[in-house]
């Protein structure tokens, strides 16, 4: 194996553990918490979203926007890939996903300001 798989490998793992610890902190102290697969599914099936389809250069691409009293939530997806998805509580944003990040894994607990509507 090249150093490069090696330290992707090792870097998966670490993100993966820190998710794992995450989600059993927020656990243990009933702090509440979401996923970004979670959020990005409430967010598609939410009544409220309004959905934008373009296809770019042939790929199709879907922007989610949602709107409630004091939230706001902007996702862009290519088929059940999601690409971008941000989240606003008042002015203060509480998640900022990318897909080419390693920030954020798709399942890494984030911690919620309050419930979602």
């Amino acid at each position: 194996m090249s150093k490069n798989k090696y330290k992707d490998k090792a870097l998966s793992a670490v993100n993966k553990i820190k998710a794992n610890v995450k989600e059993t902190y927020y656990h243990m102290k009933d702090i509440p918490s979401i996923t970004v697969q979670e959020l990005a599914e409430k967010i598609k099936t939410h009544p409220n979203t309004h959905t934008t389809k373009k296809n770019l250069l042939g790929i199709t691409y879907t922007f989610y926007q949602l709107k409630t009293d004091n939230e706001y939530f902007y996702m862009e997806a290519n088929n059940a890939r999601i690409l971008q998805l941000d989240g606003y509580v008042g002015e203060k944003q509480f998640v900022s996903y990318r897909s080419y990040r390693d920030s954020y894994e798709l399942n890494t607990p984030i911690k919620l300001p309050a419930p979602i509507k």
